[in-house]
């Protein structure tokens, strides 16, 4: 069961780290070409590794969510 509630949890996650990272990524754009000296090659590097570093992490998030659910409903 708690196999189960964990995939559960990490399919529902999966949306909002997609979203996460979308928004970090179109807000790191933004105000890397909005600066001093707009470079929309640094731009577009700086704004994707910010993207994959937030879906790195609410990822994270989402499995953690999932072994203490499973952890909290099994027990």
């Amino acid at each position: 069961m708690d196999e189960g509630l964990i995939r559960l949890v990490v399919i529902i996650g999966i949306p909002f780290c997609f979203a996460s990272s979308l928004t970090a990524f179109l807000i790191t754009y933004a105000g890397y070409t909005r600066g001093q000296n707009p470079d929309k090659r640094l731009a577009f590097r700086m704004a994707l590794q910010t993207a994959l570093v937030a879906l790195a992490f609410f990822a994270a998030i989402a499995v953690a969510i999932g072994f203490i659910l499973a952890r909290v409903i099994v027990e």
